[in-house]
């Protein structure tokens, strides 16, 4: 599809209106957005691995990782990682509009004796100036599949080389290498729809991290409720949902329904709705001060 033909995120009323009412911002927002956008280019003393997993298929995970990959390039000075771990040919990559030619296994030798960024970057593929991509398999069916014990021994190492990692898991929580990636992350993003079912989803899904053993993650996780549809039934009710959550300790944001989002090609940040750019900074944000927490 040519970019020409990319919906944007806002229809041109709105974003007509929105210029025109740009002056008049309360100081409030645009003292939140800044504050935001600090704390997503806080520098770090190690790499922070962040992951975005969904308790279902459909839930807006690899868009959401994608997302945030992109903020995280966008603002840092460092370089950012997007790992695609999911086993069922995630989208990751395609959402990132690269082809790649490498998979995590591929690393394993150049890591053993690399001393610098410039030893595996051949090994990556890039996206953006600070973006590099790297996927779980070669995108083809009948490759092997990704183990705990390579996703420990390879994306743990390398995320050494990069400010902020992210990973986008498989859908579920209750997997061998699911379970591996957990234990490995500074913070947690699920995505979840915002519907009544999707913030039970949300519910379980924190309940298995405490029964592995991975309570303290709970803190560090930012539950996204994503809207699928603009004809969804705002059934939801997100302050109540936000309250339960963050008596638990665990952080609550919706990110609305963006046509550009729904379009399932490669994400075009000039094309996002306004919305959507403020929620998705206020979203790595949150995530990243979860990640650097003590």
């Amino acid at each position: 599809m040519p970019d020409r033909d990319l919906p944007h995120g806002d229809p041109l009323l709105r974003r007509l209106g929105r210029e025109a009412v740009r002056v008049f911002r309360p100081a409030e927002d645009l003292a939140g957005l800044a504050e935001d956008a600090a704390d997503v280019q806080r520098p770090v003393t190690t790499g922070r691995r962040i992951a975005v997993v969904g308790m279902r298929g459909g839930s807006g995970k690899s868009t959401l990782a994608a997302l945030l990959a992109l903020v995280f390039a966008h603002h840092r000075r460092d370089r950012v990682l997007a790992v695609d771990v999911d086993p069922d040919l995630g989208s990751l990559p395609l959402r990132l509009g690269v082809r790649h030619r490498h998979a995590l296994a591929d690393v394993q030798e150049a890591l053993a004796g690399a001393r610098s960024f410039e030893d595996i970057e051949p090994y990556l593929t890039p996206a953006s100036e600070r973006l590099w991509v790297l996927p779980a398999n070669r995108g083809r069916l009948g490759d092997s599949p990704l183990t705990p014990q390579i996703y420990e021994h390879n994306a743990v190492p390398l995320s050494r080389f990069f400010g902020v990692t992210i990973i986008d898991c498989g859908s579920g929580m209750r997997g061998a290498l699911q379970r591996t990636v957990l234990a490995g992350a500074h913070a947690v993003v699920l995505a979840t729809p915002a519907t009544p079912d999707g913030a039970r989803s949300a519910g379980r899904a924190l309940d298995l991290v405490a029964g592995s053993g991975l309570g303290h993650l709970i803190a560090r996780s930012v539950v996204v409720f994503t809207v699928k549809s603009p004809h969804t039934r705002k059934t939801l009710d997100f302050s109540g949902a936000a309250a339960i959550l963050a008596d638990v300790g665990a952080g609550a944001v919706r990110l609305h329904y963006d046509r550009h989002l729904a379009s399932t090609s490669t994400l075009d940040p000039g094309r996002l709705a306004h919305g959507t750019r403020t929620t998705a900074v206020r979203i790595a944000a949150e995530a990243l001060r979860r990640a650097v927490q003590s």
